[in-house]
């Protein structure tokens, strides 16, 4: 079994730019690294930057705002 380093995305609402970078994280470098995103004070999803990843074909199902 083959440990992945670890890459978190950090900021404080974790609703719109760390979301984005998690997903871009996953969809480029998820074969090399387990990528995450959090927030300090988590609030809910921006559905503006959910809107902006799902029109660029990036599946949004599974993101929720983590602390």
């Amino acid at each position: 079994m083959v440990i992945k380093p670890k890459i978190l995305f950090m900021c404080v609402a974790n609703s719109c730019r760390s979301q984005i970078a998690e997903v871009l994280g996953r969809h480029y470098l998820g074969h090399e690294f387990d990528v995450y995103s959090a927030g300090s004070k988590p609030t809910q999803p921006n559905p503006h930057a959910l809107k902006a990843l799902n029109s660029c074909g990036y599946n949004t199902s599974t993101l929720f705002s983590k602390s």
